[in-house]
């Protein structure tokens, strides 16, 4: 990672911004694994108003390179100036236009996700490397993540049956997710 000679003030503006960033919805299906995963889109909804407001923006670029490879930087800049960065390597599927799109999307997605601590369960990529029979394991329910998933029922933004996908859940939780977004 390179960063500006300074990160005063980036760095509490960072904090504040994944304090508030939770998780990508996944809301793109792989034509083929069948999985569900979280497209560029999604990861940019998830976390480009928590950096806006708190004066961060982001900005990603590719570099010419002899490799062969994809580079993209990932810049996150903040109002006073200063920034931090970094850069992804990715190797093209195809020596084409098409190549250079589908790797250049991968980056964005992978690196934006990364350089802001975005949480992304189960992708395509874990998945295309697991063994066929392996069950993917569900993540457990934390009271900080039940207020997020209950504001995301009341705004439609999900459905029970996505979450019980994602999540371990007891009835007990399942009906307190219910219950909350009725509320």
């Amino acid at each position: 990672m390179i960063t500006s000679e300074s990160l005063a003030k980036i760095a509490p503006a960072v904090l504040a911004a994944q304090q508030t960033i939770t998780f990508a919805a996944k809301d793109a299906v792989n034509g083929h694994l069948r999985n569900k995963y979280a497209d560029l889109p999604a990861v940019i909804d998830a976390v480009k108003t928590a950096l806006n407001d708190n004066g961060i923006a982001f900005m990603q670029t590719g570099s010419p390179s002899d490799d062969g490879k994809l580079h993209l930087t990932t810049r996150l800049l903040h109002t006073s100036g200063e920034w931090l960065q970094d850069t992804i390597v990715m190797p093209l599927p195809k020596q084409d236009p098409q190549g250079y799109g589908s790797a250049m999307t991968y980056a964005r997605r992978y690196g934006l996700a990364s350089i802001t601590g975005l949480y992304q369960d189960d992708d395509d990529g874990t998945r295309a490397v697991a063994p066929a029979n392996t069950k993917p394991v569900k993540r457990q329910l934390t009271a900080k993540i039940a207020d997020e998933l209950i504001k995301r029922l009341k705004g439609q933004q999900t459905t029970i049956h996505q979450i019980e996908d994602e999540y371990a859940l007891s009835s007990d939780q399942r009906q307190q997710l219910l219950d909350g977004a009725m509320a």
